[in-house]
């Protein structure tokens, strides 16, 4: 493998004195880390309706990490060319092939990709290179050698449009290994439960998720109600009663004093807390804010979650602190009297879950509740159908696994009690 490997470069700054602009810049390394070379390649790593000026921003991140893998690919790995405009229509078929098989430089056989993963890396890559053929007519390889277009019709959007394929075959390794994400309804209660008891800095994070929906990273996104960059949480009363909670992330602000992003907010919007889990949305809010008295923060910037240094949590805090969640959560598990606790308990033993968990269990409440694929597609903040379908289609599996015997959604009894009670 070569000393030098293609990578991103991601530089911040802020303008308009709170919004965080994120540049991502496709560099070459040395085998100890230093930059040893820019490159222009970013500018290709977009796609092509999508305009240079957009490409800056922190979305463009994936694309450009996506793009690294192809360069040290067809530069280092296993082509050795000298030029980008070398490349030919066989090497992006193995490369594509590799990716969508798992054999690159560092796979191994647990490693795998799902078809919507490989789907997205073909997308970007022939992305790529048609704005790279487009601005360079002398390349080796022609728009012709690499795609044709196909007639596609978007469900979401309700028109046809020109779908880019590859002229090629592209493989795909068979996904044995079963996604584990289902959880017991007394085993979200542990781990609730947990964070409340010893794990209280990131309770916000996981209520947001379970109670609103809110992918992690979007969680870290979430300003104090009185944050000087504007309320994050805005709250509605009727008589004294809470009656609507709303989240507010409709632009990705910086929230710390490092410029360090906190994490990629998917979906731009103002998300509400749904309406059968606002109780206990604000017990939580309550203990937490009660939590975080007199305890530091950068009030510039106002973020409602905060690390013990004062900072706002950024996703990959976040995800560490769950693990510690969940290894504490294990023996209790195994302690249950409940078979699928135990056994749920045994399989964290092997496997591991991220606190994504929280909102595929505020997506399987909503699905047992009996929202449509509108309904849970604005509760979730999806773009697209997909991963709202995939829960309807699944609805009867999941009454029988969750034995509904009524309307309720969320046994909140159950679980504030077992919260008092430690």
């Amino acid at each position: 493998m070569s000393e030098l490997r293609f990578a991103v470069y991601k530089h911040k700054l802020v303008y308009d004195e709170d919004q965080l602009l994120s540049r991502q810049m496709i560099v070459l390394k040395n085998q100890d880390g230093a930059i040893v070379g820019w490159t222009d390649y970013h500018k290709y790593a977009r796609s092509g309706k999508t305009s240079y000026a957009r490409s800056l921003y922190s979305g463009q991140d994936k694309r450009c990490t996506m793009v690294c893998l192809f360069l040290n690919y067809v530069f280092f790995d296993r082509y050795h060319i000298k030029k980008l405009t070398d490349v030919t229509a066989i090497m992006v078929r193995d490369f594509l092939n590799d990716y969508g098989l798992c054999r690159l430089p560092g796979d191994d056989e647990n490693t795998h990709r799902g078809k919507s993963t490989v789907d997205a890396c073909i997308s970007q890559i022939i992305d790529f290179l048609d704005l790279m053929l487009k601005d360079n007519p002398k390349s080796k390889m022609k728009v012709n050698d690499l795609y044709r277009k196909e007639k596609v019709f978007s469900k979401t959007k309700r028109k046809y449009y020109d779908k880019k394929v590859p002229i090629f075959e592209i493989n795909y390794r068979p996904n044995n290994k079963k996604i584990f994400r289902d959880i017991p309804e007394g085993a979200f209660q542990i781990i609730m439960n947990e964070i409340i008891n010893n794990h209280r800095n990131i309770l916000m994070l996981a209520a947001l998720s379970a109670f609103a929906g809110m992918r992690p990273s979007e969680c870290c996104n979430v300003r104090r109600e009185d944050s000087p960059l504007g309320p994050g949480i805005i709250f509605e009363k009727v008589d004294g009663e809470i009656t609507n909670i709303t989240i507010d992330i409709l632009e990705e602000k910086n929230l710390r004093s490092d410029l360090l992003s906190v994490g990629g907010i998917k979906k731009e919007r103002k998300q509400k807390v749904y309406p059968a889990f606002i109780e206990p949305f604000m017990d939580c809010y309550n203990l937490y804010m009660k939590y975080v008295e007199n305890k530091p923060y950068e009030t510039n910037y106002g973020a409602l979650t905060n690390t013990s240094f004062g900072k706002a949590y950024t996703y990959n805090a976040y995800y560490a602190e769950f693990k510690k969640v969940v290894k504490a959560c294990i023996p209790i598990m195994l302690e249950s009297d409940d078979p699928k606790i135990v056994n749920y308990g045994h399989l964290l033993q092997e496997n591991s879950i991220s606190p994504h968990i929280l909102r595929h269990w505020f997506s399987v409440k909503l699905t047992l509740y009996g929202e449509d694929v509108a309904g849970l597609m604005n509760w979730r903040g999806d773009k697209s159908p997909e991963s709202s379908l995939t829960y309807l289609m699944n609805k009867s599996e999941l009454e029988k696994q969750y034995k509904l015997v009524s309307d309720e959604v969320f046994n909140y009894s159950l679980w504030k009690a077992g919260k008092i009670n430690g």
